[in-house]
């Protein structure tokens, strides 16, 4: 007969096993070890004796009646507590003040925020807790938040927080500001002048300041009469920035006494007549006109419509055209502006032959008679079988096929709840060997458009090679093109965009066409450029 083994007595414990042994909670340990109720580990400076620890099991009662049997709760929780007991609108705050007023202690922490004992928390006297809450109360309405003062002086928050850091102002209690420290800042009539005449703003403000037009201010900048005061960068897109002059309102200012301006004529010259101020210097050649009147001029010469817009992201102007007989190359083209008196300067800005460009080539090559049709599929799944199938002629936009098809599978949850097909609507709908023979018909010589053609190539043969169906000329990959990748380069997008359409394969393919109708002309024509 085998004997059990004997379980050995521990002769000390850790401090998890002392807490199990005492039937004491880890924050009535450490408040009982802090109040000296409890002495320090006795074996190797981290564990307890039995001795200990039976001891202390012993004295469990008188240890809770003296730390309590509530945990310490949080700074809120403490304010709620107090409140609830006197009636008072206590704040978290005046927990703080009681504490510094030597009232309370901090119990404990969690995290970085401070804990307090309950048992103190209900011995607060009352009178000395209103006595707080009314200096709260008082101050809060004397004063003015950290966030908010600037508002309070009508000031911007830049301008706030450097005077604030020159005259050596702090916030007080709770991060706020004395009203009164804040309304000898308004008084000081010096101080907000100066404030007033430092004040930068950019070139439209700078106008719009001087109650005229942003055309008459740049004469004033050309004839160096203003001068920029600082630049700032300002982020055009995610990968772009530009450098933006700011002026100081001082310095326009100084403008209204200047004795070469007849400010009277300046303000009442209408939107379209000269400006007054064009006797002081030649304004600078503006880029974007200059560009307007060559693009309008090179198609004029070649007799092709030329197509120029500002692409934000790339910080560029982009110029393209049709490729007709006669129409210049890429090559030949930046010659030209190489050559150009004003352009030439600007020429490192100015792209040739784009994508967006090519673009709007490949969709009015597409939108021709007998060129190519636009395909649409709705599935069973992300990788599953068609359910149903619309063709229509990317032309005239009529509809040449349109129907269900029974996958020969369930169709996924997802799938159903995107396109709204479901099984018993595909039960009596014709097999794929039934309807590819009129897929392949609409779509023999033609090139099939869809939106993701990845998506729809892929679907269409796999669906026909389970099936142990030829799909042709639709198993080729150059029959295919996609026109979500067109779309972003049109509209001159980094990323791929949804279609928008209602997820059924005719919708679809109509809201299809109706992208491709909208792609024979640029995106991003300037209104001066649209015909």
């Amino acid at each position: 007969m085998t004997k059990a083994p004997q379980t050995k007595s521990p002769t000390d414990f850790g401090p998890v096993q002392v807490l199990r042994r005492t039937g004491l909670a880890e924050w009535q340990w450490d408040a009982a070890t802090a109040a000296g109720l409890i002495p320090a580990a006795d074996v190797g400076g981290s564990r307890w004796s039995v001795a200990v620890a039976d001891d202390v099991a012993a004295r469990r009662d008188e240890i809770v009646s003296a730390v309590g049997d509530e945990a310490p709760i949080g700074g809120n929780r403490a304010a709620q507590r107090l409140a609830e007991r006197t009636g008072l609108t206590v704040d978290k705050r005046d927990v703080e003040a009681l504490a510094d007023a030597g009232v309370l202690t901090v119990a404990g922490w969690y995290k970085t925020w401070a804990l307090w004992d309950c048992k103190a928390l209900d011995a607060v006297d009352v009178d000395h807790l209103a006595a707080i809450v009314a200096e709260r109360q008082a101050w809060v309405a004397a004063s003015v938040s950290t966030w908010d003062a600037p508002a309070y002086l009508g000031w911007r928050k830049a301008d706030f927080e450097k005077v604030a850091r020159e005259r050596g102002l702090r916030p007080g209690r709770g991060d706020r500001y004395a009203k009164a420290d804040l309304d000898a800042l308004a008084g000081d009539e010096d101080l907000v002048e100066q404030l007033r005449v430092d004040r930068l703003l950019m070139a439209d403000q700078a106008a719009t300041y001087l109650e005229i037009r942003p055309t008459d201010f740049k004469y004033l900048v050309a004839s160096d009469l203003i001068a920029p005061t600082k630049y700032t960068c300002v982020e055009i897109t995610r990968y772009h920035e530009v450098s933006v002059p700011l002026y100081r309102v001082g310095d326009l200012d100084g403008l209204r006494e200047y004795p070469g301006i007849d400010w009277e004529a300046v303000h009442s010259v209408k939107a379209g007549e000269p400006s007054p101020l064009r006797h002081l210097a030649r304004r600078p050649v503006d880029r974007a006109a200059v560009i307007r009147r060559w693009v309008a001029e090179l198609g004029a010469r070649h007799g092709m419509e030329v197509w120029a817009w500002w692409h934000r992201g790339a910080g560029r102007w982009e110029i393209d055209w049709e490729r007709v007989d006669g129409a210049p190359t890429p090559d030949e083209v930046r010659k030209t502006i190489a050559a150009h008196p004003h352009l030439k300067a600007h020429r490192a800005e100015i792209a040739v032959a784009t994508d967006a460009g090519a673009a709007i080539r490949w969709a009015r090559a597409m939108r021709e008679p007998a060129a190519a049709v636009i395909l649409d599929t709705e599935t069973t799944g992300l990788a599953g079988y068609i359910v149903e199938v619309a063709v229509i002629d990317a032309c005239t936009g009529e509809v040449l096929l349109d129907t269900l098809v029974n996958p020969g599978c369930e169709v996924e949850s997802e799938a159903r709840w995107v396109h709204g097909i479901s099984d018993a609507e595909l039960a009596d709908a014709p097999s794929l060997a039934e309807v590819l023979p009129d897929l392949l018909a609409v779509t023999q010589g033609r090139t099939v458009l869809a939106y993701n053609a990845d998506f729809d190539h892929s679907t269409v043969v796999r669906h026909a090679r389970r099936d142990g169906l030829d799909p042709a000329h639709l198993a080729a990959p150059d029959t295919w093109s996609c026109l979500m990748g067109r779309r972003s380069d049109w509209l001159l997008r980094r990323r791929w965009l949804p279609l928008g359409g209602g997820h059924r394969a005719l919708g679809d393919c109509q809201t299809a066409f109706e992208l491709l109708c909208a792609m024979t002309a640029p995106a991003h024509q300037p209104k001066a450029l649209r015909r």
